[in-house]
């Protein structure tokens, strides 16, 4: 039976971020914990900030159990948010700083918040502006809370708020969460792009936390960086819930650039990097010789399949080994290499199971497949989460006889440790960011022009995959990239989002029965068309 369990051999955790956190300003007051661009903070000022915030939030009128939108990039004023909800009985609903209106509105509708926490203006774009659009109606998000330098009339400065302090009589101990709470919301998006939202165990969190620095080797005298996004994936698991636990210190990069990232890597020494091959390839890219990043130690890939011969030529010449972690969204951490896995293992596989969770590999009837075969991913075990917000009804369909099924194609080796074989859906990958074309495909369908149209990926030395529209247009119609892209913007479309290649077509092609669009034969096709020809950014 193609099955691999791993025995819960480090214990679940009793305390939360905010437990630890508190602890750390005890025993490590003087410590330093988080830096920013701006911000420079030891475990004593974390502490007793994310205290102030917490009984400030209580005292602008939010109640334990209230929902709040945390739309932030990477910053210290972010990672106070999140202990403070704890510490509040908050639950901040997290979503990217790229999300616009498409993904937003259904968010907001599904989860209520009372509140916001927002930049006012953040690369260009006004997210003040947006919420106002997208308010629901009378008492719909009462508070807008403003993280940055200015603050439009309406809104309240962040650090106004957080040194406030609010309502000191709030006894914090009664209000905050247990390990075995939910509190976060993070969002994702479905297979048609509509937003999930689920509902995050602390304790499982902390406990993917736990393992991945048992499995890293990591200590109270390393600096973690958060390049990539830090309320998901590696970054939110280990940065964010297993920092805490070992007092260690965690820099946070705004938004990533090749120059400052190297940049802050050699400035603030840091030794452990969660990255996605993309990060990876313009790290090696901006610093071909490894001058910048020798301080790094550990390069945990996450969000992406890495290409083997990307990490051998990082790590060639570099003291740094570059694991795996493996987890999705609809489930949380489940697999992992390890520091001293060989080579072949750490580069080639996402390890063996989180200690524990339990994997299964299932055929399309739902029968353990043969060992090496290949299989559907089902997991079960302490990391995963508590279901969807809001949607009994899809917790139901993804977690069936207390599994998991995360949408992924895997095989195992010998050793048990899981090869990832690529995604079952058309998930498509662009630089460890998720783009469901069904979604794409939905808002290009509403253009005038376009009589039919399919969304496929093709591939891209340092992205991955970028997004090709497949279009057949209305009779006399001119169609061109530049006004599919201000199209789709005008929809509310994020930017990394939108397709890069324009292909038009007479007709598209289908599969064998005629109602479907072969997008197989599609995919190669525009990938024999591209060539490997670089694409430009999306503006």
């Amino acid at each position: 039976m193609a099955r691999a369990a791993a025995e819960a051999a480090i214990n679940f955790p009793v305390l939360t971020a905010a437990d630890y956190c508190d602890r750390n300003a005890e025993t490590w007051p003087d410590w330093e914990a988080l830096v920013d661009s701006h911000t420079r903070l030891t475990w004593a000022q974390v502490s007793q900030h994310s205290d102030r915030l917490a009984r400030a939030l209580l005292g602008l009128g939010l109640s334990p159990g209230d929902t709040l939108l945390v739309q932030l990039y990477n910053c210290v004023e972010l990672y106070l948010v999140r202990l403070a909800c704890e510490k509040a009985g908050l639950h901040p609903v997290t979503a990217a700083a790229a999300f616009r209106r498409a993904e937003l509105e259904p968010i907001l509708r599904l989860t209520d918040p009372a509140a916001a926490i927002i930049p006012w203006r953040f690369r260009g774009f006004d997210h003040v502006a947006l919420l106002d659009e997208l308010r629901l109606g009378p008492g719909h998000l009462r508070r807008v809370i403003v993280v940055g330098p200015d603050a439009p009339p309406g809104t309240l400065p962040f650090w106004d708020v957080a040194r406030g302090g609010g309502t000191r009589g709030v006894d914090l101990r009664r209000t905050r969460f247990r390990p075995t709470d939910f509190s976060q919301i993070a969002t994702t998006s479905g297979s048609t792009g509509v937003p999930k939202c689920a509902a995050v165990t602390i304790g499982g969190r902390m406990l993917t936390g736990l393992v991945q620095i048992h499995r890293y080797r990591i200590t109270r005298e390393d600096t973690i960086a958060a390049m990539t996004p830090l309320i998901t994936g590696t970054p939110d698991a280990l940065a964010y819930h297993g920092v805490p636990q070992i007092g260690a210190r965690v820099v946070l990069l705004e938004h990533f650039s090749d120059q400052e990232a190297t940049a802050l890597i050699e400035r603030e020494q840091v030794t452990v990097l969660p990255v996605v091959p993309t990060l990876l390839t313009r790290l090696r890219q901006a610093d071909p010789e490894g001058r910048a990043v020798r301080s790094l130690r550990v390069l945990i890939n996450h969000g992406a399949l890495l290409p083997p011969s990307l990490a051998e030529a990082f790590e060639a010449g570099q003291r740094a080994r570059i694991v795996q972690a493996y987890g999705t969204a609809d489930f949380g951490g489940i697999a992992s290499t390890t520091f001293d896995d060989p080579p072949e293992v750490r580069l080639r596989t996402v390890g063996r199971p989180n200690d524990g969770n339990e994997v299964r590999l299932v055929d399309e009837q739902g029968q353990d497949v043969a060992p090496g075969d290949t299989g559907r991913v089902l997991v079960r075990g302490l990391h995963g989460i508590a279901g969807y917000y809001g949607d009994p009804v899809l917790t139901q369909e993804v977690w069936r006889d207390g599994y998991c099924e995360v949408g992924d194609l895997a095989r195992l080796d010998p050793a048990g440790n899981l090869i990832l074989m690529g995604r079952a859906r058309e998930l498509i990958i662009r630089g460890g960011q998720n783009i469901f074309p069904g979604e794409v495909e939905a808002h290009l369908a509403h253009h005038p022009q376009v009589a039919e149209v399919a969304v496929v990926p093709y591939p891209d030395p340092v992205y991955g995959e970028r997004v090709c529209a497949c279009i057949v247009p209305r009779p006399g119609a001119m169609l061109r990239l530049e006004e599919i892209g201000t199209f789709l913007r005008a929809h509310g479309l994020a930017a990394f989002k939108l397709p890069e290649r324009l292909e038009l077509w007479d007709a598209l092609p289908r599969v064998p029965a005629g109602q479907k669009v072969d997008k197989k034969r599609l995919t190669e096709e525009v990938t024999r068309r591209a060539g490997g020809s670089p694409a430009a950014d999306p503006a």
